[in-house]
């Protein structure tokens, strides 16, 4: 089992780097105890369903120091392998953090410290035992959310695994858009199967109407444009740590044309090597 343990200065991204993880299937608790990390690995490891666990172990805990140290020498000890990863940040931008959030320096809130670089002087102090024994350091000064999470995928998750959740969805717009949806797209100009003798009572399921819609130059045009776009959306959301893109193409009552263009952008899209999930919300109504 992967364990990753995460610590570092408060404001310096521990929980950004902890949502990150959770985002990619990893079971993750912030400030576990220290005399709870051997128990809440034997759970873990007791449970089939879990691989990979995160745990956040920070100055919130007030016996952290030395303790903190000890209790991982054991672990290593007893053959327990984890990553430990150290965030840090320079003292004018962590205090620059705590004015955006109006949030209270841990240190502070317990009375160990008076004003916010104080706090952040006595902390350095009391991880300094952590973060030598870290495997890997982050400095978060000069990095956004975004570049963060990033950065926390780009170590820890693997390429296969970064890859966009891809929803594709078919609807009516009789019965409004999803609003789950990232991108929609009316293919309300294509000539509708409903007024076609023998496609009416039918969906966008069957050949018959998908070869009458799919047949049409202009579903073809517009099927082409939302491949296109899809394909060169996706490398960026996975970028920006996007878990899920849902691609919403609507008619009039999301029977015949936006079902039919779902399936084949699906089609479309998995020759290319990506994987969707297809709803039709409304082809039953």
């Amino acid at each position: 089992m992967e364990l990753v343990v995460l610590s570092g200065l408060s404001g310096s991204g521990k929980t950004t780097a902890l949502r990150a993880l959770e985002d990619a299937g990893y079971l993750c608790v912030d400030n576990l105890p220290t005399a709870l990390l051997e128990t809440f690995i034997r759970l873990a490891e007791e449970s089939s369903s879990v691989e990979r666990i995160a745990v956040v172990m920070d100055v919130r805990e007030v016996s952290l120091g030395a303790d903190v140290a000890r209790h991982l020498d054991l672990l290593q000890k007893k053959g327990q392998n984890f990553r430990l990863v150290y965030f840090d940040a320079n003292d004018d931008r962590l205090i620059t953090r705590f004015k955006e959030t109006r949030r209270k320096h841990p240190l502070i809130a317990i009375g160990e410290a008076q004003t916010v670089a104080e706090a952040i002087t006595l902390e350095r102090t009391w991880l300094q035992s952590i973060r030598v024994r870290a495997s890997t350091v982050v400095d978060s000064s000069q990095l956004t959310v975004h570049e963060l999470k990033r950065r926390i995928h780009d170590m820890f998750v693997e390429a296969a695994e970064r890859q966009v959740t891809l929803h594709l969805m078919s609807f009516g717009f009789r019965h409004g858009i999803p609003p789950e949806a990232d991108f929609v797209f009316d293919v309300r100009f294509v000539p509708n199967p409903y007024f076609v003798e023998g496609l009416r009572e039918r969906t966008g399921l069957e050949a018959e109407v998908s070869s009458y819609v799919l047949s049409q130059p202009s579903a073809s045009m517009m099927l082409g444009h939302i491949g296109n776009l899809t394909r060169e959306i996706l490398p960026h959301a996975e970028r920006e740590g996007k878990v899920q893109m849902t691609i919403a193409i609507g008619c009039t009552g999301g029977h015949h044309r936006s079902v039919a263009m779902i399936e084949a952008l699906a089609i479309q899209l998995s020759t290319r090597g990506y994987h969707a999930l297809v709803t039709h919300r409304d082809v039953e109504k």
